[in-house]
């Protein structure tokens, strides 16, 4: 039978949609103060927050008056159409159900009024008295669920609960870099954060070692993206060091937007692994729509490829202008080591060459290491990324037929507009066969390359990806192989083209082409004072004996 609700079952219902650990309590409670133009907060969390949870800042305050307004359900001064949400809160739930998960004590002060004033609700019922108090807000929770020991029962250990609000205040610490927070556990305090900029902030949550990994960025315009991002050999086999925040508000990562940043860095970032960084988006509120689920966490863009368009250029553009060569592992010294120089890819000079597969070549003051396969790979690839951009598609002379199966054929025809803009264009030709009617300019002269070409190119969901993954087998065939020597003079041109290419750092298959060692590092080495200084040598006539049990590098042992 059918039978309408009682009130109070709403209402553990309607406060258990919104809090369901401490965490969440605690999101309502920031996100309050933030909409209320906060720029310190306190936060005391008491036996992982189940116990106590108390937030207090210097926003605005709310008038006495208003203070049983603020508690009640659907009650808020932040909504006035969905189509431009600027706060963080606007559903007006986020008060009422805390009142209902616990004890609530609410009490503020607008800088104008004479006097403060506390709210304390629990249930349906509401206390206020009047009294002096600080401009601002301080908002506590107490004793969470527990008139609701279904909910209570399925929290977790104390320790995990304060895990997860810490792992809260980090993010939004990050994301809001100018706010000052302290934080205090079980009546100690536990850290302290000034305000600053993304760097400080992640020294503080992430540490130092990080902090000096990450690339400054900042784009501006009607979309404009700032914060920082890891230069490649920072990673990460999960995306938990991977924020986004849009207008400010953290939010989840769409499958789709990943791809993009993750195409931003092509063939530097190992597979599986992804780029460490704090990214706020910023757009017209008009343009993005936040979802009123009650975590509020996932948004959706009118104009959403233009969008990610803009977040993979930004970022491309970042790891264009930086040096991404990692440094020597084995010589490098662990205390002190200098970063690398903030510029791009220098011009190299060709000094020699080890093995028979690795170029040294300097620039400035640094000793670089270059892998002549994995250089000319990059090089290579670059050329044939260009050529099928740039050069129109050849029709075969003779017809090409393939066998598609069910499965290839409707990939194919899922990505047909895309194909043809590389110059790659099938059509039917009956029983499972498609032919060939046009092909890249540099394939056709490798009719043998060109079934090798279509299969790979419907090889996975992303069509980019897969016709960059096509493009990198192609330029791996023809690069110079590991024993093959270069002389001097073709290897300085090889050093030339690589300082040309786009993304110089890495080959298509996403190993280095080069490592550096600056001379301060070879001087700690050795134990000298310093780098050496740039002064004609003086010959002192003197023969240098060679010390017992050393071998003249030309002996052989």
């Amino acid at each position: 039978m059918i039978r309408l609700l009682p009130d109070a079952l709403v209402r553990e219902i309607a406060a258990g949609e919104v809090v369901s650990s401490p965490a969440d309590a605690l999101k309502e409670l920031l996100e309050n103060a933030l909409d209320a133009g906060a720029t310190r907060l306190e936060v005391e969390l008491d036996g992982g927050g189940v116990k106590r949870l108390r937030v207090s800042d210097n926003g605005v305050g709310l008038a006495k008056d208003e203070l049983p307004l603020a508690v009640g359900q659907h009650h808020t001064s932040k909504l006035d159409s969905l189509s431009q949400i600027r706060t963080f809160g606007f559903r007006g739930e986020g008060l009422y159900a805390l009142r209902h998960a616990g004890t609530l004590k609410l009490t503020s002060r607008p800088r104008a009024q004479l006097g403060g004033a506390t709210l304390v609700a629990k249930g349906d019922s509401l206390n206020l008295s009047e009294h002096p108090a600080p401009a601002g807000t301080s908002v506590e929770l107490s004793k969470l669920f527990e008139d609701l020991p279904a909910r209570r029962g399925v929290l977790k250990e104390p320790p995990e609960e304060l895990r997860k609000c810490v792992q809260l205040l980090h993010s939004y610490v990050l994301h809001h870099p100018n706010l000052s927070l302290r934080l205090l556990t079980d009546g100690e305090e536990r850290w302290v954060y000034a305000g600053g900029s993304f760097i400080e902030a992640v020294k503080v949550v992430w540490g130092p070692v990080t902090a000096n990994r990450l690339l400054g960025l900042r784009r501006e315009g009607e979309l404009s993206l700032s914060g920082l991002i890891s230069r490649p050999e920072l990673t990460r086999p999960r995306r938990d060091r991977l924020l986004l925040a849009v207008n400010g508000r953290p939010v989840i990562w769409e499958p789709r937007w990943l791809k993009r940043v993750l195409a931003a860095y092509r063939e530097l970032l190992r597979a599986g692994h992804y780029p460490v960084g704090v990214l706020n988006l910023v757009l017209p509120f008009d343009q993005v729509l936040v979802t009123t689920s009650p975590d509020k966490r996932r948004v959706r863009f009118y104009d959403e490829a233009r969008v990610i368009a803009f977040l993979e250029e930004s970022l491309s553009e970042c790891l264009a202008a930086q040096p991404l060569a990692p440094r020597l592992p084995d010589l490098r010294s662990p205390e002190g080591a200098a970063p690398a120089p903030r510029s791009a890819f220098p011009q190299l000079t060709y000094l020699g060459r080890y093995r028979e597969l690795y170029l040294l070549a300097e620039a400035a003051d640094t000793l670089w290491v270059i892998d002549q396969h994995a250089a000319h790979e990059r090089i290579i690839f670059e050329s044939l990324e260009k050529r099928y951009r740039q050069e129109p598609p050849v029709e075969l002379p003779q017809a090409e037929l393939l066998p598609l199966s069910q499965e290839e054929a409707e990939r194919y025809l899922s990505v047909r507009e895309a194909s043809a803009g590389v110059g790659l264009v099938l059509e039917p030709f009956g029983g499972g066969s498609w032919r060939v009617r046009s092909v890249p300019a540099f394939l056709a002269h490798h009719p043998d390359l060109v079934a090798e070409v279509v299969k790979g190119s419907l090889g996975l969901d992303s069509f980019s990806e897969a016709w960059r993954k096509v493009l990198g087998r192609l330029a791996c065939l023809p690069a110079i192989k590991a024993g093959f020597q270069l002389m001097p003079d073709d290897a300085q041109v090889l050093l030339n083209a690589l300082s040309q290419c786009h993304t110089p750092w890495a080959c298509p298959h996403g190993r280095p082409t080069a490592l550096v060692l600056s001379e301060a590092e070879l001087a700690r080495k050795f134990g000298r004072s310093g780098p050496r200084l740039k002064t004609p040598a003086v010959s002192t006539g003197l023969r240098i004996p060679v010390s017992r049990g050393l071998v003249p590098a030309k002996e052989k042992v």
